[in-house]
């Protein structure tokens, strides 16, 4: 049997880190819900405004990263995963002395600019008095930067399989950060105040996390003294290539949002905006499943296991094809009304703007998922061409359509770019990789998304026609019924039969695993 199906350890770490990944979001969707009525019962419009703006700002230091973090994840992973403790010890000290050599120079030289350069000002900052924004303006930068260096903790439980551990590294700031936000607001504290305090919560779990890792994974914990240029120099050329990707992704999140801005006025910025996120729901499930699957992904490429990655490719990809064409059908027809009931009727949907954006984001899964195969790997060199080019040729197509076509022109724009630098290209790259034959593999899988696409599409028209109820029961009818239709089509039309039979397999022994040894039935 495939090693990508033996035992259940893989499938319980998933759960675990599934589990830990949706907790997250969770608790972030909640908590800011919670905090906004308290900004603002406490402080001013104009000072919560002006917090936000701050942090906006601030934000734009995370691109210092240059993507150290993901190449060194999966070079320390891959390492541990072939027994190379040396190797491990050698690269993971060498980014942790990257990470702390910057974050000390970042910081020092970003406190010297906000004492002598009046950069609260340059941002439109009039309610918070200057020196303070100053102050708030160093704090956050600080605690953003020093975030860095502690995210390397959290690299050693992905490494050693426990990607769980690492989510909830990162969880437990989110938590401790709001619980000091609303503590400081309920004693009627200043932007100064939590400024100072939002960084205890990063502080007490680094703090925490490094006296576990000192009794679990003594061996691991990085040295400053082990670091080596040759470790950094090892690490810097996929690192910049994240960072190139990581930059193309944000060229096309923001970029559209600015040309609507100055072309069409803020009234449609929020229409665009409110749209998107909503067809980039489904983005955001897939994308969750990917990142538990990625350090599993890499340990499999660092021992070998061509065979497993191979499967998990083309079941990755079918499954990420199921589940964007049973979303996006099931918004095709009663997305106008999701997006009434969601905006309080204050937003009339664009309904062909919702839907050219679902189509972009089901002919946008395919790559996508391929893409995670390159990234784990840190073979992602063409890849991170590829969305270079695509994020250039989008906002081009945008530019000059934004005009004839108004809205219309961000989706479109979006489809033309993907269909030149990343539909064929991306795929093709990662099949190579894997040792895939191409030709085969695009055939049955452009098949398979039209087969999938047109059987969910059918049943949503079909749904619409006879749902009866309120509209959220009409859309669990419609939404329960496409993604049973999807995934049928899937598992009938576009899985090869090799890969149903591994499947049904391995079904059968993880549920003889599960039945009960006095159950069975004597021969």
């Amino acid at each position: 049997m495939c090693p990508f199906f033996v035992g259940t350890s893989v499938l319980k770490r998933l759960l675990r880190s599934l589990s830990a990944i949706f907790a997250g979001q969770f608790l972030n969707i909640v908590g800011n819900l919670l905090l906004v009525p308290l900004f603002l019962s406490r402080w001013s419009t104009g000072v919560y405004g002006e917090w936000m703006a701050l942090s906006a700002v601030i934000a734009y230091l995370g691109v210092t990263d240059l993507g150290m973090n993901q190449a060194a994840a999966n070079a320390v992973t891959a390492a541990y995963a072939c027994g190379d403790l040396g190797r491990y010890r050698y690269l993971q000290s060498s980014a942790m002395a990257f990470y702390v050599g910057m974050a000390f120079c970042v910081s020092l030289s970003f406190g010297f600019l906000t004492a002598v350069l009046p950069i609260p000002a340059w941002i439109g900052i009039r309610d918070i008095p200057p020196a303070v924004a100053a102050w708030v303006t160093w704090l956050l930068a600080s605690r953003l930067l020093w975030q860095m260096p502690a995210a390397q903790l959290g690299s050693i439980y992905r490494s050693t399989g426990n990607l769980a551990a690492a989510v909830w590294f990162w969880n437990l700031q989110s938590i401790g950060l709001l619980a000091a936000t609303a503590t400081v607001l309920l004693l009627h504290g200043g932007v100064l105040r939590l400024a100072l305090w939002s960084a205890a919560p990063m502080i007490a779990v680094t703090v925490g996390a490094w006296f576990s890792l000192r009794r679990l994974h003594p061996e691991l914990l990085p040295k400053l003294s082990e670091a080596r240029i040759a470790g950094f120099r090892e690490l810097l050329s996929p690192s910049l290539l994240f960072g190139l990707i990581m930059l193309s992704m944000a060229l096309t999140l923001q970029g559209p949002v600015l040309l609507v801005s100055r072309t069409l006025g803020g009234t449609a910025v929020a229409l665009l905006v409110t749209t998107r996120t909503l067809a980039n729901v489904v983005k955001q499930l897939v994308a969750a499943v990917q990142v538990a699957l990625r350090p599993e992904l890499t340990r499999l490429d660092a021992v070998g296991a061509d065979r497993a990655l191979r499967l998990g490719h083309r079941l990755l990809v079918i499954g990420s094809v199921a589940l964007s064409a049973a979303f996006a059908s099931a918004l095709w027809f009663e997305g106008a009304s999701v997006m009434a009931l969601w905006t309080n009727g204050k937003l009339v949907a664009d309904v062909w703007l919702l839907r050219f954006f679902l189509v972009a984001i089901l002919l946008q899964s395919p790559w996508f998922a391929s893409s995670l195969f390159l990234m784990a790997s840190n073979r992602h060199r063409r890849l991170a061409q590829s969305y270079l080019i695509s994020a250039v040729l989008t906002l081009a197509a945008m530019a000059l359509l934004i005009r004839p076509c108004g809205l219309l022109a961000v989706p479109l724009g979006t489809l033309l770019g993907e269909a030149l630098a990343c539909y064929h290209f991306v795929i093709k790259d990662a099949c190579g990789v894997l040792k895939e034959e191409y030709a085969r593999f695009g055939t049955r899988l452009w098949s398979g998304v039209a087969a999938i696409s047109c059987t969910a599409w059918g049943t949503g028209y079909l749904v619409h026609s006879v749902a009866v109820g309120p509209a959220p029961l009409r859309w669990l009818q419609v939404g329960a019924l496409t993604t049973l239709a999807a995934v049928l089509a899937a598992w009938g039309l576009a899985l090869r039969s090799d890969d149903r039979s591994r499947i049904v397999t391995w079904g059968k022994s993880r549920w003889s695993a599960l039945r009960p040894a006095g159950g069975e039935l004597p021969a």
